[in-house]
């Protein structure tokens, strides 16, 4: 009777246990979405796309990403790719222009300034400078091509004739040992013709595995720079990597990070209500993949695109509804699901003036790394 007893109390926890740990259901399909290859070619890696919706009277689309000789994301031997769609990325030419970011302009007060802060991110030196670099603190990576590369200093270009030629000088930084940059769309953010913001990340010291985000920020339209902590773990045990950021319809800026390590992590967020200036701690949301670009719909919601390395493998979206705060779990789409490996994602979406949204990122499928976009429509709550 006793040992009975005790069987069925296993038996129940067993059971309980097995439904708490079983893995979510995946999210449904976005319905009626349009899947548009836009480069895909055998021997060729085509990846980490942006997209720019221009300012011109088509609103022609903008796509760029690199196409390398390796699937390395160390590899410097890479073709600049440009893309234009006129009728909404349904189909796309080859352009010979590398089109800038509307969003770098600073406005009617200075037509044609275009201003853009960055991270060099890697660069590449022959192997017998190694040495040198690390003596300076700077972690060194070996190179496909047989070089060394680091990733260290921050830079900003203008340009004062619409991008035709720029001008480029260093922006003074703390010594760290390295220092990386996000997608421009998702990254940047300009607040107004003197508020410039541009979230980087990278270790505060060589060869660790710690990462922190840092900010760059300007308030007289990138003729002086602040570099700050955006978000870092006091205690070192997660770290925050590439980050989104967009002002929510409150005036309230979101940042959206990747956190390590890179399979099975859910993004964690923090907001500003003093325009960058200070940040909250972050805080863990439900959204498993990485890295994200936030976009403000029109209505005010927030969209969060985001990859998802997970099997199903490919893209995902989540909806905010109240600035960035919650995402509704039973609210989150997947665009893409048949992705083949982990070397995938890195959405970069935009919304058309009848709402209809297209989101571009790369996707490896059948062997192939390329280049793909996907027109959807927002379901109905």
């Amino acid at each position: 009777m006793h040992v009975s007893r005790l069987g069925r109390i296993a038996a129940v926890t067993a059971s309980l246990f097995a439904v708490a740990s079983a893995p979510a259901a995946p999210p449904p399909l976005v319905p009626g979405a349009e899947h548009i290859v836009i480069q895909r070619e055998a021997g060729v890696w085509s990846n980490f796309p942006i997209i720019y919706q221009l300012p011109d009277e088509t609103r022609t689309l903008s796509v760029q990403f690199g196409a390398r000789m390796t699937a390395s994301h160390l590899e410097p031997r890479s073709d600049r790719m440009n893309f234009v769609s006129t009728d909404g990325g349904r189909t796309w030419t080859k352009s010979p222009r590398a089109e800038p970011n509307p969003a770098w302009a600073t406005g009617p007060s200075r037509p044609g300034r275009l201003v853009k802060p960055d991270a060099h991110a890697w660069r590449y030196v022959e192997a017998s400078r190694r040495a040198e670099f690390e003596a300076r603190g700077i972690e060194v990576r070996n190179s496909p091509d047989g070089r060394v590369t680091y990733a260290y200093g921050c830079y900003v270009s203008t340009s004062e004739d619409g991008g035709a030629t720029w001008e480029q000088r260093e922006i003074e930084v703390p010594a760290k040992g390295l220092i990386m940059t996000y997608h421009d769309p998702a990254s940047y953010l300009r607040l107004d013709a003197r508020t410039i913001l541009r979230a980087v990340y990278g270790k505060p010291v060589a060869n660790i595995r710690h990462y922190e985000v840092w900010l760059l920020r300007s308030e007289d339209d990138g003729a002086t720079w602040n570099f700050s902590t955006l978000a870092a773990d006091p205690e070192k045990k997660r770290s925050y990597g590439e980050t989104a950021l967009v002002q929510a319809g409150n005036g309230d800026l979101v940042a959206m990070m990747r956190t390590e390590p890179s399979l099975g992590s859910k993004m964690w967020s923090t907001r500003s209500a003093d325009r960058g200036r200070t940040w909250t701690k972050p805080v863990e949301t439900p959204l498993l993949g990485h890295p994200a670009h936030l976009l403000r719909l029109r209505d005010g919601t927030l969209l969060c695109t985001y990859g998802h390395r997970d099997a199903p493998i490919g893209i995902r979206a989540a909806f905010s509804h109240d600035h960035g705060r919650t995402w509704p779990e039973d609210e989150i789409v997947a665009l893409r699901a048949d992705g083949a490996t982990v070397d995938s994602g890195y959405p970069i979406s935009t919304e058309l003036a009848d709402g209809t949204l297209v989101s571009v990122y790369y996707l490896t499928r059948d062997g192939i790394t390329g280049v793909e976009a996907t027109r959807w429509l927002r379901p109905h709550r």
